[in-house]
């Protein structure tokens, strides 16, 4: 497995090359100032610095066949009123980390230059041959950069690579780029602000479609060579593209135009047409763009404040039941298949998603996650739920050996009692000694219970200290936040799992769906109905708002009938406030508790 450092990996084109590079199974090591918002891997270092610290930049690159170099002065505005520290970190911070790679004998140097280098240019598409103009001094800094790299490398004989994005835009990008910009002004209900008269061209490529062309250099790119990466399908005038994000968006926005010499953006700085040539990154490696820009835009409409929905979608965990038996109420796909679960990691990977919720009782689930290497995600799985052996130390300690073998796993992120009716009996002292010298020998980070109800868990907190808690919560079962006992399990810092947030699909069947057994619960049903035609949302959509909106619960555990169903839950992450009282149905528990069915 190549390992392999990024500087910058915290900034939006870093943090999606770090997601995708973990997909492709690499080791990534990150230095940076700031931690980037992604899945906590076991594959992933993250070392706090600038490229200027020595001692953090030497122990980041330690070990790594490759570096990566995205950090720099980004801008060009920015870096026009900022010259020193954009000449300082774009060509001399190039210098600290190229000598370091030159020390450590990195196998290859990938920099990360700029489509600015190019300046105007008369004929297009622009191939990585043009004449080289700058028109800024953003532009001349990554100019010098690159002559600085390839007159080293003759001289050093390090192998390297120069990549030239065009135009990247795509989720997590600060909204001052002209595509994130109209986005937020649109839905600030703001004018859509034109420098010119908007006639200006540019071919703008996702940024998921970029990392996956520095993925293809890393690969298969030819030594020494430098490579457009890009998107030239779809080449738009920025008054064009203002208005097809009215259109997408729906909504009456305005169009503005800036005259230049009302801006503090220079006529003279302008660059008119960019169009990529990627015949040459194409040939060399076979990479071609997928992402059409409307596909991209729709995308950004849907995960607008994506930093601030970030924080719900990463309490998302996923439950597994159905990847080793046919489970749910209302599944109608049976138990997932390989294909299945494999898109439903991917889908998890790129939204920062690591928690995986199984169990021994869940039919040949935790070999499934194992022979599928689900290692590098927060393992949580369960003792069994049958009654222990007479030699309870062995029970445990073969138990967790066993899921430890088929998780292919050497430690867990938690290890649950499933049947806590155990720890009450005499064997109870026995389960729990034997939890905390697995806690000490490092096979499981925290002691867990699941548990069913209430009182259950106040008696457990009672006689054991305890690390995390799987409870049940939804929209009808309220004991939770009626007994308080949330708020107790924060003040004892005790992390909180919810799972049964859509009542095994129950709550998100339509009245027709819903089984005879439980018509006597109606009204219940039928005023859910009434709140979400009065908000226009979904059932399962204010299931799930419901859930991640508590405060006192980390993680919402989801399980998942396809890959199709997860990806939309996703899309329907958010904030939601809602007055719940007539869907209150805590007293009946033959409605509430699944195991009552």
């Amino acid at each position: 497995m190549k390992k392999i450092l990024i500087t910058g990996g915290s900034g939006f084109i870093g943090a999606s090359l770090i997601n995708n590079l973990l997909i492709n199974n690499y080791k990534v090591n990150c230095l940076d100032l700031n931690k980037p918002k992604i899945i906590e891997n076991q594959n992933l270092k993250f070392f706090k610095g600038n490229i200027f610290d020595e001692k953090k930049a030497k122990d980041a690159i330690k070990g790594c066949q490759i570096v990566i170099h995205l950090a720099a002065a980004l801008g060009v505005k920015n870096t026009d009123q900022n010259i020193v520290e954009c000449l300082d970190t774009n060509t001399f911070g190039l210098k600290k980390i190229l000598l370091l790679a030159i020390e450590n004998k990195v196998k290859k140097f990938i920099f990360s230059s700029s489509s600015e280098v190019y300046g105007e240019q008369s004929k297009f598409p622009i191939s990585e041959n043009a004449e080289l103009k700058n028109k800024s001094i953003y532009a001349t800094s990554k100019i010098v950069a690159e002559k600085y790299l390839e007159g080293f490398a003759q001289k050093k004989k390090i192998k390297y690579n120069i990549v030239r994005f065009f135009n990247v835009y795509g989720v997590g990008q600060k909204p001052n780029f002209v595509i994130s910009k109209f986005i937020k002004n649109i839905k600030e209900n703001k004018n859509l602000l034109i420098y010119g008269n908007g006639k200006q061209i540019r071919s703008f490529c996702n940024v998921e479609d970029a990392t996956r062309g520095l993925i293809h250099v890393i690969k298969k790119g030819k030594v020494n060579e430098t490579y457009n990466i890009g998107n030239n399908n779809e080449p738009i005038s920025i008054y064009s593209l203002a208005k097809k994000i009215i259109k997408l968006s729906k909504k009456n926005a305005k169009i503005k135009k800036i005259p230049y010499s009302k801006s503090d953006r220079g006529k003279n700085r302008e660059i008119f047409k960019r169009i990529p040539d990627l015949k040459k990154i194409k040939k060399d490696t076979g990479y071609k763009p997928s992402i059409n820009i409307d596909s991209g835009i729709e995308e950004l409409f849907t995960n607008f404040n994506i930093d601030d929905r970030k924080d719900f979608i990463r309490k998302i965990g996923i439950g597994t039941l159905q990847w080793g038996l046919k489970y749910g109420i209302a599944n109608k796909e049976g138990k997932l298949s390989n294909n299945e679960i494999k898109r439903i990691k991917e889908i998890a990977i790129k939204n920062n998603i690591n928690f995986i919720d199984t169990a021994h009782a869940y039919g040949n689930c935790e070999k499934r996650i194992g022979d599928l290497n689900f290692k590098n995600f927060n393992l949580i799985t369960k003792l069994p739920a049958t009654k222990p052996h007479s030699n309870i130390s062995k029970w445990v300690n073969n138990s967790l050996k066993n899921s430890l073998k088929k998780l292919k796993t050497s430690s867990l992120y938690c290890l649950h009692v499933h049947n806590t009716k155990y720890l009450f009996g005499r064997s109870g002292p026995q389960i729990y000694r034997s939890l905390i010298n697995a806690k000490r020998k490092g096979l499981i980070k925290k002691i867990g219970v699941s548990i069913y109800t209430v009182q259950e868990l106040n008696k457990i907190l009672k006689n054991y200290r305890i690390d995390l808690v799987l409870l049940p919560f939804n929209i009808f079962d309220q004991r939770t936040i009626k007994t308080k006992i949330l708020k107790k399990l924060k003040k004892l810092n005790i992390e909180v799992h919810a799972r049964s947030v859509f009542l095994q699909g129950l709550l998100t069947m339509s009245k027709k769906e819903i089984p005879n057994q439980f018509s006597k619960y109606k009204k219940y049903f039928d005023n859910f109905s009434k709140i979400s035609k009065k908000l226009k949302k979904s059932k399962i959509e204010i299931c799930l708002k419901y859930a991640l909106s508590n405060s006192l619960i980390d993680k919402v555990i989801l399980g998942v009938d396809s890959s199709k169903q997860f990806k939309d839950l996703i899309s329907k992450s958010g904030y939601i406030k809602l007055n719940t009282k007539k869907v209150d149905a805590s007293k009946e528990i033959d409605l509430i508790n699944p195991s009552k069915w």
